[in-house]
């Protein structure tokens, strides 16, 4: 049984949309967040800033970035920018990007389950991170980045909320400077606050995306005792309502490699096939790749899974365990040469212009909600930049205090 439930939270005004909810942070290079804080003084980015993240006092300690971050918090409910809203409520929360939307359901999840496990990651997280984000919560009382939990879909659940949808109208929509349409409605009825509730304790979670977050949360409750640590704050997706996105790589061989030999080497083992769309388009099948190298688009296929374990049957890892440790002498931790990382909103025509003989691209097809339950529910952890969740549930839409 996990507990979901609903809670007496704040929403933004329609005045602030522009000024307070952050943009995806992770997506934007270090000079995009450095000028985006310094532009935006409200902006919820401030509240939440970890060390690394740009912008002025960059290298003051994890302390001072949380002194910044209770100032940032000052100044955003001084001008009273959230509406509270009077009553335990349910938030549905719906992100628009193009042809693809995804509603999710907001409120708070119980820290215990994460604990016990009924709450499933699937990356390992850095204890540091999640120790200053666990001292951020105690000490300014507030979450305002839910995190985001897929769970396996059922028709009650989708009846409910899509029923909710057609009797109401939004309480708040817009459209933030990154494109991204927003949309919120307020669920605070007590029948349907208690069937969500009641549909959720059937299913385990699962983190998509706030994995930091989640552990910060379990360290903050593993401290404290009571209601300050007994919830954390998270938006529930259904599993075909989330978008995960692939980390594509560009790897960098060592500069003693024999390009000649490497090149061969990938074409035999991949069996590579001129495909000029993977210039645009993204490989179908488990296992395929696209391949840039020798000034050309290549669909390739990897050798077989080397154990039957959910782990290795992500590309993400295959690609890794298959072909760039053992053809290219790259481990992504240590040794020679490099990897870098790109997504799929990147122009590969423009970035494969400034490819060289030293580099081979590689495009993965996306790992699905499926695959990385099955990893969570082995126990096991992706390597990094293995999924990218988008759109991503923003910072600074809802404010919980607690």
């Amino acid at each position: 049984m996990v507990r979901f439930v609903p809670f007496r939270g704040s929403y933004i005004k329609p005045d602030f949309v522009r000024r307070v909810p952050a943009p995806a942070f992770d997506s934007m290079s270090g000079a995009e967040r450095a000028e985006y804080l310094r532009t935006h003084p409200e902006s919820y980015t401030l509240v939440t800033r970890s060390p690394g993240d740009g912008g002025i006092e960059d290298t003051a300690s994890p302390q001072r970035l949380i002194e910044l971050g209770a100032e940032a918090l000052q100044r955003i409910t001084d001008a009273d920018a959230f509406i509270d809203h009077d009553r335990e409520a349910f938030f549905l929360y719906r992100l628009t990007r193009g042809d693809h939307s995804q509603l999710g359901v907001v409120g708070l999840v119980a820290t215990a389950d994460y604990l016990a496990g009924r709450v499933k990651r699937h990356e390992q997280v850095s204890a540091s991170r999640a120790q200053h984000l666990s001292n951020h919560f105690e000490q300014l009382g507030v979450h305002s980045s839910p995190i985001a939990l897929g769970y396996r879909r059922e028709p009650a659940m989708r009846d409910r909320l899509d029923g909710i949808l057609a009797a109401a109208e939004p309480v708040l929509s817009f459209t933030s400077g990154d494109g991204l349409e927003q949309a919120v409605w307020i669920v605070d009825d007590e029948h349907d606050c208690a069937a969500i509730s009641a549909a959720i304790a059937n299913h385990d979670l699962y983190i998509m995306d706030g994995h930091h977050r989640a552990a910060a949360a379990g360290a903050l409750a593993e401290r404290l005792d009571g209601p300050r640590s007994e919830f954390m704050l998270g938006v529930l997706f259904a599993d075909d309502r989330v978008n995960i996105e692939p980390f594509h790589r560009r790897v960098r061989l060592a500069d003693d490699a024999d390009v000649a030999e490497v090149h061969d080497e990938l074409k035999a083992l991949l069996g590579l096939e001129p495909d000029p769309r993977l210039a645009t388009e993204l490989p179908e099948e488990p296992g395929q790749l696209g391949v840039f190298l020798d000034g050309q688009w290549w669909l390739g296929v990897m050798p077989a899974p080397e154990s039957d374990s959910a782990l290795d049957l992500i590309d993400p890892v295959r690609l890794q365990a298959q072909v760039i440790g053992p053809v290219l002498g790259i481990d992504p931790e240590r040794g020679a040469g490099s990897i870098g990382y790109f997504l799929e909103n990147t122009d590969r025509n423009e970035l494969s212009r400034s490819v060289d003989d030293q580099e081979v691209l590689f495009v993965l097809r996306a790992v699905s909600p499926t695959e990385v339950f099955a990893v969570a529910d082995d126990g096991l952890n992706m390597p990094p930049k293995s999924t990218y969740v988008t759109p991503k549930p923003r910072s600074g839409v809802f404010l919980r205090r607690f």
